[in-house]
């Protein structure tokens, strides 16, 4: 019998026979991988041997015989190469290894924003909570860096590391004296969201949550790039800069491509079309906060989720499932026209938290928020080829060197690292611990976990959905869900930092406590709860004996969701400063005389509340229609009123969502003023933060 040896990588050794021995050199790749550049031949030899055949099959149809092949490969993709040898008696034997050919990377590597980067063995992971980024070498914690307020994305390349902090400034840092270089205070209530550092280190591009806009921040100042609607994910790459819509509309999700001559294209991702089943559903493409360029340049894939919000038994008469209502997305399309390229198909996880890929450009790693998983997919197809599973909760940041992969589980507070040199890359290396003294209560902090973790079975069945796929940062969405099924209506998704402290909650205050989400935790994402089922059978009904003290992750759901009270985003309305405008005092005069101060009163601008009967305090200021639905069971009479605050944040308006904008909103309350009153009035509402 022939004895194959070491074909690319893959392990064997000469036999005891007389016959040929193997040897396909080169043999760099792991795990029995090779690397190649589509358009350059490479060559693959044997040695000599005696009275033996060979014959090579390079898996793109493409064959050839003789000790020494030279192939080129046309077209990316993963290849199974085999080589057969036969003796002279007609004996053969065979081995295989995968080729994966890529499209050689740019000399220049593209960068991106996200919770974690890498530079030259070093990896820095931003902690919001803490306020500070994390540097860690060789698995251990070295430096803590004090950055500014809320860090929440940063990017690494020539030296340098781009920090952009939440509280409206960012910095750039030299990472060989970790010492800070720039600092860039930007107006009240820009919230950048995204960084890309320039590949070359000279400034960064900066994505403003707040004031719609993509920035470039170098030494001189600020320069504005492009508008974008809601902006989040950044990456730049081959002289192009590309950022994306965080909250789609209801059409499809959105992303912008900004040349280096300034030209902007716009791109578009349409919604899945199904049907909905139990491995795919319908849904547009949203909460893109995850952005890559493919190292060679050619393509960038885009991430999220994706929200279903053609089912409902009004909309379509099928009833939302914890498997139908949002999945994760990840599309990838061409880097300069946006034509769609690949999408993936994800079974049993939630949103997508970063995207990452290896620095050849052969793997693409995907991680999910709260399932814990991180998938190892082809960059080209989207096909899965491997990955990791019980990751952790949070997971946010990835980053790697094509041998290692480096997971941040913010949450969790743990940097965890894998081998990519298996085939599934399922070898875990370490975990490290990244905070010494935790900022959170120790309730706040399981009530995060609780909050994200979608692959709790406690939480939800099959790990789609948790708190965080429709409240994102404490944030709303921007969707309207049809909850008609569950007693309810259309209903607009509320942000929880607008949320009265002691309730009631929900539009139709059908819920009296935080912790009367069991209820909806049980019923519509098939989780198996966090009470027993003795308890829960004695506290079912949520406006009936209270759920509070008997688990204490619902209590430390509750201290969380409380929590985002904290965080009301600032408005850029105000002045740069922060400051009322004029304009906005005559429109508080306004409120006021117009008697909107009535319902949306106090320091939470609502007047949310149980009457002396146990009934809440509910309104109908005419917004009703037949498709609001019922409460509890019964008629719905009126609404709980929402709080202002943060509203300029949280469009649509109404109950049902069909006021795009605040005049519109008015306009569904019966407010009629004169057109430089009203820009007033909505000038006020637009600058409201904490209160009224």
């Amino acid at each position: 019998m022939v004895a194959l040896l070491a074909l690319l990588g893959c392990a064997g050794g000469p036999g005891t026979d007389t016959g040929a021995v193997v040897a396909v050199e080169p043999s760099a790749a792991l795990g029995g991988e090779q690397v190649v550049f589509v358009g350059l031949p490479v060559t693959l030899a044997s040695p000599e041997s005696i009275g033996a055949t060979f014959t090579w099959d390079f898996g793109d149809g493409a064959t050839l015989e003789g000790a020494t092949a030279t192939h080129t490969y046309d077209a990316p993709g993963r290849y199974t190469l085999r080589l057969t040898a036969a003796s002279t008696d007609g004996r053969t034997d065979t081995a295989s290894a995968t080729v994966i050919a890529v499209y050689e990377p740019l000399a220049t590597p593209p960068t991106a924003s996200g919770r974690l980067a890498h530079l030259d063995g070093t990896l820095y992971a931003a902690l919001p909570d803490a306020d500070e980024v994390v540097v860690v070498a060789v698995n251990v914690v070295v430096d803590r860096l004090a950055v500014c307020g809320h860090p929440v994305a940063v990017s690494a390349a020539a030296g340098v590391l781009a920090v952009a902090c939440r509280d409206d400034a960012v910095q750039l840092w030299d990472t060989t004296s970790r010492t800070l270089v720039l600092e860039v205070p930007l107006r009240w209530g820009a919230r950048p969201a995204g960084i890309a550092v320039d590949p070359d280190g000279s400034g960064a591009s900066v994505t403003l949550a707040g004031t719609g806009e993509v920035v470039h921040v170098v030494d001189g100042g600020i320069e504005t790039i492009a508008a974008v609607d809601d902006p989040r994910g950044i990456a730049v790459g081959d002289g192009a800069l590309y950022a994306a819509r965080f909250r789609s509309l209801d059409a499809a999700g959105a992303a912008v491509r900004v040349a280096s001559d300034g030209v902007v294209t716009d791109f578009s991702f349409a919604p899945d079309l199904g049907p909905d089943s139990d491995t795919d559903a319908r849904g547009v493409p949203t909460l893109l906060g995850a952005v890559a360029v493919r190292p060679d340049g050619r393509a960038i894939v885009v991430a999220g989720e994706k929200a279903n919000v053609d089912r409902g038994l009004l909309r379509d008469g099928l009833a939302l499932t914890h498997e139908t209502s949002t999945r994760a997305a990840l599309r990838s399309v061409d880097a300069t026209t946006g034509a769609p390229l690949a999408r993936a198909l994800f079974d049993n996880r939630d949103r997508v938290g970063a995207v990452a890929f290896t620095p050849l450009g052969d793997k693409l790693l995907v991680a999910h928020l709260g399932a814990g998983v991180v998938d190892i997919l082809d960059p080209f197809t989207l096909t899965r080829i491997g990955g990791f599973q019980s990751v952790g909760v949070g997971l946010d940041g990835l980053a790697t060197d094509g041998e290692t992969a480096w997971v941040l589980a913010s949450i969790d507070r743990e940097l965890v690292a894998y081998d990519l040199g298996g085939v599934n890359g399922e070898v875990e290396l370490a975990r490290v611990p990244l905070l010494d003294v935790e900022p959170l209560a120790a309730d706040v902090l399981l009530g995060a976990r609780v909050f994200h973790a979608a692959a709790d079975p406690r939480m939800s069945t099959d790990a789609y959905v948790s708190c965080a796929s429709c409240h994102p940062d404490g944030g709303a969405d921007a969707r309207t869900w049809d909850f008609t099924d569950r007693g309810e209506g259309l209903r607009e998704t509320q942000a929880l930092f607008a949320m009265p402290a002691a309730g009631p909650f929900h539009w139709s205050a059908n819920f009296d406590e935080v912790q009367d989400f069991e209820n909806a935790i049980r019923a519509h994402q098939a989780g198996t709860g966090f009470l027993s089922d003795a308890d829960f059978a004695a506290v079912e009904d949520p406006l009936g004996a209270p759920k509070v003290g008997l688990s204490a992750e619902l209590d430390g759901l509750a201290a969380y969701v409380r929590s985002f009270a904290a965080e009301v985003p600032r408005s850029p309305w105000r002045n740069a400063d922060g400051a009322a405008t004029e304009a906005g005092a005559r429109g508080r005069a306004l409120f006021v005389a117009s008697g909107c101060e009535t319902c949306h009163a106090g320091a939470e601008s609502t007047d949310a509340a149980w009457n002396e009967d146990g009934t809440p305090l509910l309104h109908d200021v005419g917004t009703l229609l037949e498709s609001s639905g019922e409460r509890a069971g019964g008629p719905l009479l009126g609404l709980r009123t929402p709080s202002l605050r943060g509203l300029f944040a949280t469009a649509p308006y109404l109950h049902d969502g069909r006021a795009a904008t605040l005049p519109d909103a008015l306009a569904a309350h019966g407010v009629a003023l004169a057109p430089a009153e009203e820009a007033d009035l909505v000038q006020y509402l637009l600058e409201l933060e904490a209160e009224p």
